[in-house]
């Protein structure tokens, strides 16, 4: 009686569906899930290539390689995945959150077997009160309930200790120094992350200065390694694009305003 008062809805769009936590079949057309090649660190696909070994870097990441060891991303930023990750962020759309978590846990399925422990990327306090949840949080415990490993969770070991402009419309290296100094290792966790296997979740990755500041204090605080799992992944992002992507004046991922 409840499923027919109340059909599954798409996440995507709202139409009607006919198992719940689905895509709709064009949501899921115009929805890119990563598959196939990929960088090995940034995670994101690598065209020409049916396939690629272990530890393949792209030339971005040859060029400008970042602070963590591996990525992996579910899907690319744009299309119904993009809609999906801004209702989630900025339209309290905690109802996809399933359906995300288990799609992480698919494509980070070696990463959440290699981990230690699994550690968010954090909101300022600010942030946290007036959003009232973290979306990044959200995922990764989703994703971890997804691959059994719940007990891994570890969502207190860092802290956003300044609050940081919108990375909206800022160049690569811009991104870099709006985010230094913005997190840290929260106070006796060190015990805690030394010599372990660190996987960190966030929602989006654009040029992952966000991530490569956590995997920096990390580091310092003598994690073993530090891998990265996020929903979804911009294709190389130019200078050119971050700043026309402000001028579509939509939410960003890394924004902390």
């Amino acid at each position: 009686m409840g499923g027919a008062l109340f059909p599954p809805l798409c996440p995507g769009c709202r139409a009607e569906t006919a198992e719940p936590q689905s895509l709709c079949q064009s949501c899921w057309s115009d929805t890119e899930f990563i598959a196939g090649a990929v960088c090995d660190t940034c995670g994101r696909p690598v065209t020409g290539l049916p396939a690629t070994e272990p530890g393949f870097r792209c030339d971005e990441c040859l060029r400008n390689p970042p602070e963590w060891d591996r990525a992996r991303g579910v899907l690319v930023y744009g299309g119904t995945g993009r809609r999906i990750v801004l209702a989630l962020k900025h339209g309290d759309r905690l109802d996809v959150v399933p359906m995300l978590g288990q799609w992480a846990a698919r494509t980070g399925e070696g990463l959440i077997a290699d981990a230690d422990l699994v550690v968010p990327i954090p909101l300022h306090w600010t942030r946290r009160l007036r959003r009232r949840f973290n979306q990044s949080a959200e995922l990764a415990r989703a994703a971890l309930v997804a691959a059994r490993r719940p007990e891994i969770y570890a969502p207190e070991v860092l802290r956003r200790v300044r609050r940081t402009a919108s990375q909206d419309g800022r160049s690569r290296s811009e991104r870099a120094e709006n985010v230094a100094d913005a997190l840290a290792v929260a106070p006796g966790a060190e015990p805690l992350i030394r010599g372990k296997r660190i996987l960190l979740v966030d929602d989006v990755m654009t040029t992952g200065a966000t991530l490569s500041a956590a995997a920096t204090v990390l580091r310092a605080a003598g994690a073993k390694s530090i891998d990265a799992l996020v929903i979804a992944l911009v294709r190389a992002p130019r200078d050119d694009y971050l700043r026309a992507e402000q001028r579509k004046e939509h939410p960003s991922e890394e924004s902390e305003a």
